[in-house]
């Protein structure tokens, strides 16, 4: 019966909340720090797995490879980003697609811009869509990391763009492998990245997005030379010290600055974070191996923009591999944190699983009331 339960759930139509902004740029300024909030109840993502929790599960963006990131789009539409396998490693891939299907998907790709660790996506009422994402990275060998700029992208099916080509840049000094985190009704832009000058210690840096968009485009040669091209990308291989076009965050007063000391919080690996008015929510999380016997972690982290920690909370679902696989989820207990959101009153805690059958990852998305 949880089964029937569980699956019956993700027919239904899922719970959304997306903002569609008016014009394009929306640019009032506030210069009001935001306060704590108060009104949200994060402990319920350490309850355990049940028939409301899933989102969506067992379907795909354009590859099988993992998800890295997501945005729910308010429409019964999400965007995911994933980098490309085997030959197409140089690919960060943007998909449009619906929540709960794998038919009726549209593409982008952003060549040589990174990992793509998390993702913004603001919609104008014209029907376009801007996608917010790390960019000018470098192949490490294995794979693109270290993006040095973010970049905002119009979405277009089909395209193509290298970091060159994305003429919205912005740059934070000092930091590499940064992500962005948008809200947007609160009119905030956070960036995490890891610091080029302390070892295994990253940072948190919140922001008006009304001044950051505001800000003069300048020439700004990047702090680190970056390495792309090669292999199967069809581009000569290029190691260089770019001078880019972008908007220079420093030159802002940040409304916030957290440090971290081995740049993450939690269990394992970071795996995203989110912003809200006076709080950061940052996931960290890792799989299991495939091995059955071990759960996945995975740990939600509140901080207020003074950086204390206001709550640690381990995410409950993945405690119980049989619930897991009672669900249909996954029978092995893979379940690899990729990405956290926040629309309106609903928490969505980003997945990726598989099964034991072959190697595909799947997208899972977990869904908490977090209203008190």
């Amino acid at each position: 019966m949880a089964v029937l339960l569980l699956l019956a759930a993700c027919q239904k139509e899922p719970q959304f909340a997306g903002r569609v902004l008016p014009t394009e740029p929306d640019t009032g300024n506030d210069t009001q720090l935001p306060s704590e909030n108060t009104e949200y109840d994060f402990s319920v993502v350490s309850s355990p797995l049940a028939e409301t929790t899933v989102l969506t599960q067992g379907n795909t963006l354009r590859y099988y490879s993992v998800m890295q990131s997501f945005s729910l789009m308010g429409d019964g539409y999400m965007y995911g980003i994933q980098v490309g396998t085997s030959t197409r490693k140089h690919l960060l891939n943007v998909t449009y697609k619906p929540v709960t299907g794998d038919t009726g998907k549209k593409y982008m790709q952003l060549p040589f811009a990174g990992h793509g660790s998390n993702m913004e996506v603001e919609r104008y009422a014209s029907g376009k869509d801007y996608v917010w994402t790390g960019s000018y990275g470098t192949w490490n060998g294995s794979k693109y990391t270290n993006s040095q700029t973010i970049a905002r992208i119009p979405f277009v099916s089909g395209g193509s763009f290298t970091p060159q080509q994305c003429t919205e840049q912005y740059y934070q000094p000092g930091l590499r492998n940064v992500a962005p985190a948008i809200d947007f009704d609160g009119d905030l832009l956070a960036l995490w990245g890891l610091s080029n000058a302390e070892s295994n210690t990253g940072y948190f840096k919140v922001y008006r997005l009304s001044e950051a968009m505001k800000l003069p485009v300048t020439e700004i040669k990047l702090e680190r030379a970056i390495t792309y091209g090669g292999g199967d990308s069809g581009v000569a291989e290029v190691t260089e010290t770019p001078v880019v076009k972008a908007r220079n965050l420093g030159s802002l007063a940040p409304l916030a600055i957290i440090r971290l000391k081995d740049g993450v919080l939690g269990t394992g690996a970071h795996q995203g974070f989110e912003v809200l008015p006076g709080l950061i929510l940052h996931l960290s999380g890792g799989g299991n191996d495939d091995n059955p016997a071990l759960p996945s972690q995975s740990t939600v982290t509140v901080l207020d923009f003074s950086g204390n920690v206001l709550g640690r909370y381990d995410v409950g679902a993945l405690s119980d591999n049989d619930a897991l696989s009672a669900a249909g989820i996954t029978d092995t207990g893979f379940m690899e944190a990729e990405g956290i959101k926040v629309y309106g009153d609903v928490l969505y805690l980003g997945y990726a699983t598989k099964h034991s059958a072959d190697d595909k990852r799947m997208v899972t998305i977990f869904k908490y009331n977090i209203k008190k």
